[in-house]
Formats: C-alpha cells, sequence, structure tokens
C-alpha cells in the first residue's frame, strides 16, 4: 500500500509561530520505519537557518530565501570592501543586516561543524553552558537553549525557549527570519500513481514553495523501483515579544497577589513594599522552592530562618501551626518568576506569626534557641571525634552521599503524606547505616557464636558497659523508634508507625511540621547523649 500522496505535499509541516521552542538551526536527517513491504526506504530531511534582523531591514530581508539564507558554514577575515566578521548577517551586496545568532565554524580537516550560540545572546540572559544545554540561573537554572545532536555527535538542532528569545529580540529591536527547506524521499517496489500532472506537483502558497515527484529509482537503489520527493521551502518571521523584563528591564504587566487578611483581601507583590503586616504559607513550599538548583534552606534559630528558589532567601518565621511566616514586604525583592512560586502556597492567615520571627524584626531580639537541622552535621561530627578519641578509630564510614542527606532531612518533609516516614529513612541513611559494626564490636563482649548485632544493638552494648542497662536503653530508644519508622515506609498500616511516634518523643497531634521538628530533635539529642556518655573524661 503506497504512502498518501498528501505526505509528500508537506502541507502539514508547522508555522513557527506558537512554539515552545524556537530552532535556531537545525539539520536533521533521520529514517522512517518502512510502512508497508513494498516501501525499502522513507527519510527525512530538515534544515533551518535563521538570522536577528534590525528593524530598519525587514523588507530587505523579507525578500530572500534559501540561497541567501542556508547551512553554508559562516566565514570571519578580510574582503575587497573591508573585513566581514562571522556574526553578521549580510548578502554579498548589502550592508549588515543583522547578526547570526548560531555562529557556525567549519573545521576542513576534520570535515566537523562547532555551533557557536552567539556571546551577547548568552550574556543578554545571563546564560551558563553546561555540556549541550544554556540555563539561567537567576530563574531557577532554568534550561533555555538546547543542542541536540546526532549518533555521530555532530550537531542537529540548536532551539530557544520562544519567551526568552521575545525577550532578547524585543531589547535589540529585531525580528528572527527563518528559512527553512523539508524533503521527504521514498523508495518503492511498485509506482506509487500519485496524481500529479506528469508526475510533478508544483505549487507556490503565501510563503512557502511545495514541490513533489516521482521517477523511476537509480543508484544505489535496484532497478525497477521509484523514488519520489516531496519539498518544501519556506521563509518566516518569528517576531519579538511584547516585553523585555530580563534584558531592557521592563516592567511585568502581571501581577501577582498575596492574602494579607483573614478577610480574603489581597494585594500585589509590588504594592507591598510598605506594608507592616506579615504573608502565610502553606508548609509545602519549601519542597517546591527546593526542586530548584542553587536554592537554600537554612536556620537561624529553632523556627527561623531563610529560605528561597535562589542563594537570595527570605528571612521566615514557621507559627505554631507550622505555617511559614514572612514579612510581607520582603517579597518585593524576589523577582517575579519566584514570587509566582510563593503566590502559589499563600494561604489565609492563622496561628499569628511566628513569635521567634515577630522578636527577631519587631523587637530586635534574635532567639537563642537552634534548630535541629542545624545542629544535626555537628552532633554526627562531634560523637565520631569522641568515639575515635576514646576508641582509636572511626564509629562513621564516610560517604559521598552525606550532603545530600542532610540537605533533605528538615521538618518540612514531615508534611508530605508520609512524608515523616521518607524523613526517618533520611535519618537512618545518615547514622545507623554509616556506623562500622565491627569498629562497635570491637569494643564489646560477645558470647561464643553469639550473632553480631546490628548497629543501634551494638552501640546500646557499648553504652551499657559504661552506664547501666536501663540508662543505655533510654538513650537509644529515640533511634530505635526512627528506625521503626523507617521501616514502617515499607510496610503501611503496620503498628510500627505508632510505637516509632511514641519512642522518638513525635506528638501525633501536632501539625506535620512540628512532628518533623520533634522527630529531628530527638534524634538530635539522642546523638548528643550517646556523645556525652563515650567522651573521656
Amino acid at each position: 500500500m503506497p504512502i498518501r500522496q498528501d505526505y509528500f505535499e508537506i502541507r502539514d509541516l508547522p508555522a513557527l509561530k506558537g512554539r515552545s521552542w524556537i530552532p535556531l538551526r537545525e539539520v536533521s536527517q533521520y529514517a522512517q520505519q518502512p510502512p508497508s513491504a513494498d516501501i525499502l526506504e522513507a527519510e527525512v530531511f530538515v534544515g533551518v537557518a535563521t538570522a536577528a534582523v534590525f528593524s530598519s531591514k525587514y523588507s530587505t530581508v523579507d525578500k530572500i530565501g534559501w540561497s541567501e539564507l542556508g547551512l553554508g558554514p559562516h566565514r570571519a577575515g578580510m574582503e575587497s570592501w573591508g573585513y566581514h566578521a562571522a556574526d553578521v548577517f549580510r548578502t554579498w551586496t548589502e550592508e549588515p543586516l543583522g547578526i547570526n545568532l548560531v555562529i557556525v565554524q567549519m573545521i576542513e580537516e576534520l570535515s566537523q561543524e562547532i555551533w557557536h550560540l552567539h556571546p551577547d545572546l548568552v550574556l543578554a540572559l545571563g546564560l551558563i553552558q553546561e555540556g549541550d544545554r544554556w540555563c539561567r540561573p537567576a530563574e531557577g537554572w532554568i534550561d533555555v537553549v538546547r543542542l541536540k545532536r546526532k549518533e555521530d555527535g555532530q550537531p542537529a538542532l540548536l532551539e530557544i525557549r520562544s519567551e526568552f528569545l521575545g525577550d532578547y529580540l524585543a531589547a535589540r529591536d529585531m525580528k528572527l527570519f527563518c528559512s527553512s527547506y523539508c524533503e521527504r524521499i521514498v523508495v518503492s517496489q511498485t509506482d506509487p500513481g500519485y496524481r500529479w500532472p506528469g508526475q510533478k506537483f508544483d505549487e507556490k502558497v503565501g510563503r512557502d514553495t511545495l514541490e513533489a515527484i516521482t521517477t523511476p529509482g537509480g543508484y544505489p537503489h535496484p532497478k525497477d523501483t521509484f523514488w519520489t520527493r516531496g519539498a518544501i521551502w519556506r521563509t518566516e518571521w518569528v517576531e519579538a515579544g511584547k516585553l523585555s523584563t530580563r534584558v531592557r528591564g521592563d516592567k511585568d504587566p502581571q501581577e501577582i497577589a498575596f492574602t494579607l487578611k483573614n478577610d480574603g483581601s489581597r494585594a500585589a507583590g509590588n504594592q507591598l513594599a510598605g506594608a507592616m503586616s506579615w504573608l502565610y504559607f502553606d508548609p509545602t513550599l519549601v519542597s517546591t522552592l527546593l526542586r530548584y538548583r542553587g536554592s537554600r534552606l537554612h536556620w537561624h534559630s529553632q523556627e527561623t530562618g531563610g529560605l528561597g528558589a535562589t542563594s537570595f532567601t527570605l528571612h521566615f518565621g514557621v507559627n505554631d501551626l507550622g505555617l511559614i511566616t514572612v514579612f510581607a514586604k520582603d517579597i518585593c525583592g524576589l523577582p517575579q518568576w519566584e514570587q509566582r512560586l510563593w503566590s502559589a502556597h499563600n494561604v489565609t492567615p492563622e496561628g499569628g506569626v511566628s513569635r521567634e520571627l515577630f522578636a527577631a524584626q519587631m523587637e530586635v531580639k534574635p532567639a537563642a534557641t537552634k534548630a535541629p537541622e542545624k545542629e544535626m552535621p555537628h552532633a554526627l561530627e562531634d560523637l565520631d571525634a569522641a568515639f575515635e578519641q576514646r576508641y582509636r578509630t572511626k564509629l562513621l564510614r564516610e560517604h559521598e552521599a552525606v550532603g545530600g542527606l542532610l540537605r533533605l532531612a528538615h521538618r518540612f518533609q514531615a508534611v508530605e503524606e508520609g512524608g515523616l516516614l521518607e524523613l526517618s529513612k533520611e535519618l537512618t541513611r545518615l547514622f545507623v547505616e554509616r556506623v562500622d559494626v565491627d569498629a562497635v564490636v570491637s569494643q564489646i563482649a560477645l558470647a561464643k557464636g553469639e550473632k553480631k548485632p546490628g548497629s543501634l544493638k551494638a552501640i546500646e552494648r557499648l553504652l551499657s558497659g559504661l552506664v547501666s542497662v536501663e540508662e543505655a536503653r533510654t538513650v537509644m530508644a529515640p533511634l530505635f523508634g526512627i528506625y521503626d519508622l523507617r521501616g514502617a515506609s515499607s510496610h503501611l498500616g503496620s503498628g510500627l508507625v505508632e510505637s516509632g511516634k511514641k519512642r522518638a518523643g513525635v506528638d501525633d497531634r501536632q501539625p506535620g511540621t512540628m512532628q518533623g521538628r520533634q522527630l529531628l530533635q530527638s534524634f538530635v539529642d539522642s546523638i548528643r547523649r550517646i556523645t556525652d556518655l563515650i567522651s573521656l573524661p
């Protein structure tokens, strides 16, 4: 069964307008799976070349096509009329018309192309290249430009998010001119019998020039085969954005509103500069912000700290209901994209402002309390040091994942469904799974044939040689409770959850944020107590 005739007329090729990603350059060729036994070969080629054009040259560029803006590499050097810069887009008879956002360098000795993204685009949008992608750190390291390669490593497609391209073009008073060529070729054993006059199709529709033809197959295809090709040449414009908030610094007219009062009254972020009030946020905000590369959560006291999707953090506090509270005017300092993240988790005021935050901001009396999250790494280091000082060996094995585990070990993990159990997992990995059991067992007496105990049991046996058995059990109880919760994460509905919470000192009646803090505090307190017991006088 032959492929439909309209496949070769290529009227289905979508325009660039409206796409989320705009190709700045493309050279793609790929084979398709033949749809029937009659089809011997099917392949597609797509080529796209572009240039950013000065507004004063739109009418001139609008007349050119594939022959003037194609896939040839760019050149730099002296001409009879002067120096030809590789990034300047021009014809041989015209003055500069714009710039090449992708500069193509051909390495003749290797028959290899290297595609360079124009440095002005990189600097204007604040991009950093990492491998085959260019990210914008100022917006949560979002991918702005990406390069896709062929199997042999040669570049195939370099594309940019349309929103960012529009921002850059608006700032420079430019439009992107795109010239493209697409070809579809099929080799078949029988004549497909397409109804084109003279076996040929030729049409011009708007900015598209379309051709199709069927001819007898030739080398390298077998005799008595048929070769059908459809092709389209197209030129089109990608318009500049209406605003340039990133490059030109235009004000974003889209207001982001926040709830200020219990009656639900709201105010735009840019109206909060003089507001002497606080905003309230659901604690799930933290997991949203921490998904971004470069995000940060750090602690000033037990209930206050800094939080942000970038290294720029807002001073926050946790109130008695586990809600996050922030001084309203501080939101103004965030970029629009991050304000949207905070706004999505904004809730009606409830439970009052965090007492420790109010004391720090209004009374200039920062709390002297300490957050267990901040204490945790120091507590583990102190225990390891005390064990080494007394027994001349390390207690905890080094592991590259420790930094990541510490980042995940925060109270806000407990607000998600099953989050307290996941937090218990992180604590177990941080301590129980890093304990060198052999180092502990070497300091206790095992009966002949007695099975080597696990990490927690071994430490409990070690402590029982320093204090009473009952006291050793009391010290270790929270850690056993956390281990129970860790096990319960794989066996939901088991009694391990209830017993684990009780042993770890977690109050089921408290909000998730508070339960998370209680679990962490029990963990730190137990580690500190063990340290005290094994420390030399």
